[in-house]
């Protein structure tokens, strides 16, 4: 054999072994990328909802508004003759706060009360003799004569009534001499003196604010709204107020008034509680907070880091099945670090303790089930 084929030779089986390396790099290559490419089962840690009762408490501010104002005004013209209260005193529904010139009237109440006392006596004479005119009848007394007494009798009535109205009106009169509180409350700064002239036309004489009890209004947004107060809950609420000193209210508000519209302004409803304020610790403008607390039978306590929030809802991941799931919760409120969410868990799902970090929802995962605590 010659040189030259032998090296032609040498050069066919060194190709030959190039070749049969390379194939099996790409083998390899191949089987390794189909290895990684199939992942591997994630194991979560995982915990069974755990039923429980908890109590939210939402905070607002409100403001104290009284229920009833006014200013005192008299009902007719006149001189006052006395003021019988003082700027800032107390006063019940009926005391009287000042008194009018009352000797006119006291006149006219006195010729009103003469007239109908004199009217009663026409009255009475006249209803005597019709009837004993009737039931004699005819045989005695012509019937013109029975209808004239009749007429007569009718006519006394007509004067009494009239005369009646006419002393209801001057008593009406007279009693309006007295200026009385329409309410219990407190009066405000008397700006009206004895001997001065008021009509009802008179303004800022004095002003009357009711202090117990009193109203705080206050404003929630919708969503609030529709978790805390719809007909079948609103009962379970409990209302209090906060001072401005940290002080909270020991009497329990009751919810009086809740808007029938949404502001669109604010996206919220205004809402009314009213609450006793027998020492006036609670006054009118004043901005409180109130705190609206709810109790939460069977509900879940979930971690508030584990909570996915979406434009849709929330949502927290879970396991069911062995299927990892994104679960969507229906949140009523916060209770220190945690949402309070219903219950409506199935009986085998699990929630993950800690958000996955490659699986997605769908995906099959293995879990360890941890006590909870």
């Amino acid at each position: 054999m010659s040189v030259s084929n032998r090296k032609f030779i040498w050069l066919l089986l060194i190709l030959l072994l190039l070749g049969i390396g390379v194939y099996g790099v790409y083998q390899s290559s191949n089987e390794n990328h189909t290895i990684q490419a199939t992942p591997a089962i994630q194991s979560l840690s995982v915990i069974k909802p755990h039923e429980q009762d908890a109590k939210i408490v939402h905070i607002y501010i409100g403001q104290a508004e009284a229920i009833n104002q006014t200013e005192i005004v008299p009902y007719i013209s006149g001189h006052i003759t006395d003021i019988t209260v003082q700027g800032g005193q107390k006063v019940k529904k009926g005391d009287v706060l000042a008194v009018l010139e009352q000797d006119e009237f006291l006149a006219d109440l006195a010729a009103a009360d003469a007239a109908l006392f004199a009217l009663k006596a026409d009255f009475v004479n006249a209803k005597i003799k019709y009837e004993r005119m009737k039931n004699s009848g005819e045989d005695v007394y012509a019937q013109q004569e029975i209808d004239n007494a009749k007429s007569s009798f009718l006519s006394a009535a007509g004067n009494l009534e009239k005369a009646r109205a006419e002393q209801f009106a001057a008593q009406t009169k007279f009693d309006y001499t007295y200026m009385k509180a329409p309410f219990d409350g407190v009066l405000g700064n008397i700006a009206v003196s004895p001997g001065e002239y008021v009509s009802p036309q008179s303004h800022n004489l004095m002003e009357l604010v009711q202090y117990n009890p009193i109203r705080v209004v206050f404003s929630v947004t919708d969503k609030d709204f529709l978790n805390s107060f719809d007909k079948k809950d609103k009962a379970d609420i409990v209302v209090k107020a906060r001072l401005a000193n940290g002080d909270v209210l020991p009497q329990v508000g009751k919810i009086k008034y809740t808007s029938n519209t949404i502001d669109k302004n604010t996206n919220s409803l205004a809402i009314y509680a009213e609450f006793e304020n027998p020492d006036n610790r609670l006054l009118p403008n004043a901005y409180v907070q109130v705190l609206l607390e709810k109790e939460y039978k069977n509900i879940i306590l979930i971690a508030k880091p584990r909570v996915i929030m979406k434009p849709d809802g929330d949502y927290l991941y879970t396991v069911l099945n062995g299927i990892l799931s994104l679960h969507k919760l229906h949140i009523f409120g916060e209770s220190d670090d945690n949402f309070v969410a219903e219950n409506n868990f199935a009986e085998d799902e699990y929630i993950v303790e800690d958000t996955p970090e490659s699986q997605q929802a769908g995906d099959e995962v293995s879990y360890i089930i941890k006590a909870v605590q």
